[in-house]
């Protein structure tokens, strides 16, 4: 058809059937050291070793590490990496010079004496160990080399004719096989004459022999004969075989690579010079090509169609319409069908001669619309295909109106949808002025995903603006909406996944629930609650239970890392993914997480002097304390998609993206670190582990730490010897001084003893001398009553004086005392006194402590020289009282006073010593034990003496102290 503003070309053809399972291609420009790879070996601790023509390569899922002759290789190219039975991993060269690896190391000729035994000198053709651990290794030149258990090295001499392309041992024959048939090597011996060529080989696989000649494979009979297993279905060399199972094996070819189950043949890599083909640990395939490099196949079930024989084909979208034909757009106007039954085929529609982009594909009834950004193509029930004259990223027809999307958003009725439709863009048409990428329509709701944002259409409100969440203020990429859960899943290009039900926000998916990134582009879905997501790093699928959800990274089944998925179609359990490479399908039922999990090593440990080489213990001097660890998450599938968990001893677990961890100034000690990875899927690794230790300086080494104890203790037995010997010393000097004071405080107590007794003994006599003129005097006058009277009271004073002879007494002794002398004293000077005994309520005078006959002197001065002489009867006053922590001791009396007695001279010089006998006494009971008094005070009233008062103030003491 010709228009007057385009010219339409369509063009058709079949998609040829390049499907190959979705892979990963290694090569040079991914640190191969070259694309021709012979063989694939994978070690103990999962570690992936390629064989190439210029050295080998191991690949820990994260980096590829060269290795040739520089660093120990016997020669470059390396053909074939055999393991025997003590863990060494040997090598098959083309020069003939074998080495081997084994805990790291590269042993050559340089550094064994065994390798330099078994080298020969033309191409290491094959490797064999039989069921008693000997080896065996065959040159094409006729050599062969025997290595007994013990690494005895034998050369077997055989007559046998060249080339050896393999060799085995049957019924302990050693048997070879040539262009000639099958030898004995040892006999010259043709066991079996078939006719083979110098490309047929010997396999080992299992403890089994396979021989191959053409495109027929063979098996080694116990008894020797051979057993024809299968002949593939089409002219190829077989270079190798894995056997999976039983049931499954494996023929790489230089036409490709033949799977055998089940007695029926598929074919992949179609084309492809396949040299070795090795499932890993994971369950995922590693393909090795003579021209490609190694291509990763995460599982066969995965399939990818390049929709193209030459480049792959980017496909933007998908559709499926209800007679389950799948269609996909692509990048440049071309489109591809799959009906049911039928391979894919292709058409290209070009406008003006300019190719386009298909941007969606919608059914509507028996319609297909095909929109791209320059053209929409419909296609009727017929298969009449009409050209609407615009281009659309989205469209979508409800029963009364068309919306297109592009840059704004145009609402046309649908009677007026038809070509030439161009005219009808205008702004009378014109809904929303926004770019806009996909269209939905449900119940009376049209959604409008816009590069800014989520709107909504209603007949009755118009146009609604959801971007007042800020979660939708976001490039909207994908809607769909669940009518069942009634609620409409956003995809946005930074926001992850927004749910939306009944005019609310209810939910969003995102990193924090495991989404794989925020970048999300596409949502289908594939079972009850159960959704696809598609984003810029792979796939998702979504799980809804019990309002909450759960996410896993299929990434981690079909290793889909870094792999954008730009559109999702489900049909019958198979899954459909348009991607930038081309499209991907697999059956949901099939994909399944494998029995696998990543594996988890610590590669090196090493400080700033030197790194931890062998077997533990790892010690380091205490001034080395920065330690470096390596390790290594080893997940071919998951693509360095792993997250570290590592615990150093006495740490919290800790989690990071980085493989190597340091420690700077580690106090010394015994460390134990842990460390684990998980993948993307949430499975764990195992656990590595490895201890080391920070020696202690020699100063906290427990041979330093017990001498300097023994130093210690023997300067502390010295100093407290001498100082032991210095208090003896010391202690003997003091005793000697304290003994001294006590004999002297002794002698001085006896002195005041004496001298008390000789004070008490000068007044003594003097009252008894009075005392008997008193009664001389009572019987001179011829009174015997007062005189008897008078005679009692002394006699029982003068006992009482002899009882009490110490130098101290209570003071209730002292009071008694007093009024008996007292009572004398009235008698003798008959109406000339009368007396007071005040004691202090106080004081408990049975408690107190008193010189003996204290006051009577005193007393006495007061009767003779200060009341007698008055004409008057006069008053005495004897109190005792507490002040404080004295006793306080007056005698007052109101007699003539000191000027007039002195006046009288009357006993002068005997009444100054009493008073100075009481002042030493008083002095001599307080010494050191605190101060005293003796006080004589003249009592004046109206200028005239009124008498003495004397007070005397000592220690308070108990009587019990």
């Amino acid at each position: 058809m010709r228009t007057p503003f385009l010219l339409l070309y369509l063009f058709f053809w079949c998609a040829a059937p390049a499907q190959n399972p979705f892979c990963i291609n290694y090569s040079i420009n991914d640190g191969l050291p070259s694309e021709n790879v012979y063989a694939v070996f994978e070690d103990q601790n999962g570690f992936i070793w390629l064989t190439t023509d210029a050295g080998i390569v191991r690949f820990d899922s994260h980096n590829f590490l060269d290795f040739n002759t520089d660093n120990g290789l016997s020669d470059n190219e390396v053909f074939q990496m055999k393991k025997d039975h003590k863990g060494r991993i040997w090598l098959l060269t083309l020069n003939g010079k074998t080495c081997y690896i084994q805990n790291g190391k590269i042993y050559n000729e340089t550094n064994s004496a065994l390798v330099r035994k078994i080298c020969g000198n033309s191409l290491m053709s094959d490797f064999y160990q039989d069921a008693q651990n000997q080896i065996y290794f065959c040159f094409r030149d006729g050599q062969i080399v025997q290595v007994t258990p013990h690494d005895k090295v034998v050369k077997i001499k055989c007559k046998t004719p060249q080339p050896y392309l393999g060799m085995w041992k049957n019924k302990n024959k050693l048997c070879v096989l040539t262009p000639l048939g099958i030898y004995n090597a040892e006999q010259n011996l043709r066991i079996n004459p078939m006719a083979t060529a110098t490309t047929s080989r010997a396999f080992h696989v299992n403890r089994q022999t396979y021989i191959s000649n053409a495109n027929q494979l063979y098996r080694i009979r116990p008894n020797g004969d051979l057993t024809k297993i299968l002949s593939l279905p089409e002219p190829a060399e077989i270079l190798q075989l894995y056997q999976e199972n039983p049931n499954k094996i494996w023929i790489c070819t230089r036409q490709g690579l033949f799977l055998h189950e089940n007695q029926q043949f598929k074919k992949y890599f179609s084309g492809e010079m396949v040299s070795n083909l090795l499932r890993d640990f994971e369950g995922g395939y590693w393909v090795a090509t003579l021209k490609n490099g190694v291509y990763y196949v995460p599982s066969f079930d995965v399939i990818l169609n390049k929709l193209s024989t030459e480049k792959p084909m980017k496909i933007n979208c998908i559709g499926i319409n209800q007679k389950k034909e799948i269609w996909a757009g692509g990048d440049a106007n071309n489109y591809f069908v799959k009906r049911p039954g039928l391979e894919f085929t292709g058409q290209t529609t070009l406008v003006d001669g300019q190719a386009d982009q298909i941007t969606s594909i919608r059914f509507f009834g028996q319609d297909t619309y095909v929109s791209g950004k320059n053209m929409i193509l419909k296609i009727d029930g017929k298969g009449k295909k009409s050209f609407l004259g615009c281009g659309a990223n989205d469209l979508w027809l409800d029963a009364e109106n068309g919306f297109f999307a592009y840059t704004v958003v145009y609402k046309i009725p649908h009677r007026k949808i038809k070509p030439g439709i161009k005219n009808m863009l205008n702004k009378n048409n014109m809904l929303l002025q926004k770019r806009t990428s996909v269209l939905l329509h449900e119940s009376e709701n049209t959604w409008i995903g816009s590069n800014y944002g989520l709107y909504r259409y209603r007949v009755k409100d118009s146009i609604t603006n959801w971007n007042s969440y800020p979660n939708l203020q976001t490039s909207i990429e994908d809607l769909y909406f669940d009518s069942k859960q009634q609620t409409l899943f956003v995809a946005t290009s930074s926001k992850g996944i927004v749910l939306l039900r009944n005019e609310k926000i209810i939910g969003q998916i995102s990193h924090r629930n495991g989404l794989n990134s925020m970048t999300c582009n596409a949502i289908e879905k594939v079972g009850n609650q159960t959704y696809l997501v598609g984003s810029n790093n792979g796939l998702n699928l979504v799980t809804f239970k019990n309002e909450s959800v759960n996410i896993r990274n299929i990434n981690a089944v079909l290793g889909l890392k870094n792999q954008k998925i730009n559109d999702i179609g489900y049909l019958d359990q198979i899954v459909y993914l348009a991607t930038d490479r081309g499209l991907l399908w697999f059956n949901i039922t099939k994909i399944n997480r494998k029995d696998s999990r990543p594996k988890c090593l610590i590669e090196t440990l090493k400080t700033q002097k030197r790194n931890a080489a062998g077997k533990p213990p790892y010690e380091f001097d205490f001034n080395d304390n920065q330690v470096s660890i390596h390790f290594s998450g080893i997940s071919y599938i998951s693509q360095n998609d792993l997250t570290y968990h590592y615990q150093l001893s006495g740490q919290d677990w800790t989690q990071t993206q980085e493989s190597q961890i340091n420690y700077k100034s580690l106090p010394s000690g015994e460390y134990i670190f842990k460390v684990y990875c998980t993948d993307g899927y949430g499975t764990q690794s195992n656990t590595a582990v490895i201890r080391f230790e920070i020696l202690a300086p020699f100063w906290q080494k427990w041979w330093f730490i017990l001498l300097c104890l023994l130093i210690i203790i023997g300067v502390i037995y010295a100093i407290v010897k001498y100082r032991l010997k210095e208090q003896q010393r010391q202690f003997s000097v003091e005793k000697a001084a304290i003994q001294l004071e006590r004999d002297k405080a002794t002698l001085e107590k006896q002195m005041i003893d004496l001298e008390q007794k000789a004070l008490r003994q000068q007044m003594n006599p003097h009252f008894i001398f009075n005392a008997l003129n008193t009664i001389k005097g009572y019987y001179s006058e011829g009174d015997l009553m007062r005189a008897s009277t008078y005679i009692s009271k002394f006699s029982k004073l003068l006992r009482m004086l002899l009882e009490n002879a110490d130098k101290t007494i209570s003071l209730s002794t002292e009071i008694e005392m007093l009024e008996l002398y007292l009572e004398l004293t009235k008698i003798r000077y008959e109406n000339k006194f009368v007396y007071e005994l005040i004691l202090d309520e106080n004081l408990n005078p049975n408690d107190i402590e008193i010189p003996t006959l204290l006051l009577q002197p005193i007393v006495e001065n007061a009767i003779i020289h200060g009341l007698s002489p008055r004409n008057k009867t006069g008053l005495l006053k004897i109190s005792f009282a507490k002040q404080d922590k004295q006793l306080h001791c007056m005698v007052e009396d109101n007699g003539i006073g000191r000027i007039a007695s002195q006046k009288k001279q009357q006993h002068r010089e005997y009444q100054s010593k009493a008073l100075e006998i009481t002042k030493e006494r008083i002095a001599l009971f307080s010494k050191g034990i605190g101060p005293s008094t003796f006080e004589i005070i003249d009592l004046i009233q109206n200028d005239k003496p009124a008498g003495t008062q004397v007070v005397v103030t000592i220690p308070l003491i108990s009587i019990w102290s």
